[in-house]
């Protein structure tokens, strides 16, 4: 991952805990960006909100607001709490989400659950948003269906953040928490941002093969000029399509190096959902209606694609199907798609199913045999 760079935007953020801050000397310090914590779960309020970003808007500082993520509460509700609290206050910086508790949620229903939250606000605003995270918290806790979102990571006492299974770039990155700034009491949280943070930056690609992607890649990133139509065009689908895989709201709003997921059958221009083993989520479903539509149950949907919460799906998630929708068995050996389990490994699923890893490689354009994770999908035929 990226190492800190002198020339980027030196950067704060602050909650309740730093009371009243001078923002002047905030400012003459050499501060450029600050982001306020706004809210938490569904009620909570930062006290200092409001005086925070007036101080820091009349000294020209560039501003930012972060919401704290409560897992196992309606990510919706904290989605329109966050967006309500900010009204129409300008700001500068992507809108962010702070998780780092699993609050009794494992790893899939908890990135579930974070991706409906950051749609939610993206609806809201038709603005960016933006992941914040720890390194660890994100290699033991979320899965790589974030990784479309930007990244703000916080690992300390290092001149570079660690790799994680998720995101191979930053746009921000938190060095410490015991920073000494002045104008604020106590110790701060220092960060670096880069012109990716900002609503109207541009994020450096997350790959330096952005040139080389072809027919067989699984996502795309996206490039300048680039629109969703075009991205479509050159992978023989439709924008429709991809804004309903990628749960784009506005697909007129894609942004430099955003990760756009690819159709699994880019050849496929129809999007009926009907001729393939899986089905995309679109708004307003809800699993149970999902499988009263292809004649099978909830609990098999369920089973079938690991989901430990039936009632947290999102837009764009892909739905395994049974292999015969009007079973209820839903026995997965019987479908050319696996769904990776907590322990599973490539060589062992390979084993189970008749074939070898390095089939199960190419097949899943996988690009380490060792990095799978549970809820990741596998195409075994």
């Amino acid at each position: 991952m990226e190492s800190r760079n002198s020339s980027n935007y030196k950067g704060i953020d602050i909650s309740s805990w730093q009371g009243n801050v001078n923002f002047k000397k905030v400012k003459d310090s050499g501060i450029e960006i600050v982001y306020i914590k706004a809210t938490e779960g569904i009620s909570y309020v930062n006290n200092y909100f409001s005086s925070s970003y007036e101080n820091a808007k009349e000294k020209g500082l560039k501003i930012g607001f972060y919401h704290f993520f409560l897992g196992g509460i309606d990510p919706k509700a904290q989605a329109r709490h966050f967006v309500n609290t900010i009204g129409n206050r300008e700001f500068d910086c992507r809108l962010a989400i702070d998780i780092e508790q699993t609050n009794g949620l494992n790893k899939t229903s908890l990135t579930s659950a974070a991706i409906i939250f950051l749609e939610e606000v993206k609806k809201l605003t038709s603005k960016g948003i933006v992941v914040y995270t720890y390194t660890n918290f994100a290699r033991t806790s979320l899965d790589s269906r974030l990784g479309i979102y930007p990244l703000w990571i916080a690992e300390y006492g290092v001149s570079r953040p660690a790799s994680n299974p998720i995101w191979n770039q930053w746009v921000g990155f938190q060095f410490s928490s015991t920073g000494q700034v002045p104008g604020v009491s106590g110790n701060c949280d220092l960060n670096e941002f880069n012109e990716g943070i900002l609503l109207n930056g541009q994020s450096v690609p997350e790959s330096p093969r952005t040139n080389e992607n072809n027919k067989n890649d699984k996502y795309y990133i996206v490039q300048s000029g680039d629109t969703l139509r075009r991205i479509a065009q050159k992978y023989s689908t439709t924008y429709q399509i991809l804004a309903s895989i990628n749960g784009i709201s506005n697909p007129n709003l894609i942004y430099i190096g955003q990760k756009i997921i690819l159709p699994s059958d880019s050849s496929s221009t129809g999007g009926n959902t009907s001729i393939s083993s899986y089905y995309i989520v679109k708004s307003g479903d809800t699993l149970s209606g999902i499988a009263q539509k292809y004649g099978t149950t909830t609990k098999v949907l369920a089973s079938t694609n690991n989901i430990s919460n039936p009632n947290l799906i999102y837009p764009g998630q892909k739905i395994i199907l049974p292999s015969d929708s009007s079973s209820s068995k839903g026995n997965i050996s019987s479908s050319p798609y696996y769904t990776v389990k907590s322990g599973d490994t490539l060589s062992g699923i390979a084993q189970r199913f008749g074939t070898t890893t390095l089939t199960l490689v190419k097949l899943n354009n996988i690009s380490n045999p060792n990095l799978i994770y549970p809820g990741q999908v596998l195409k075994i035929k």
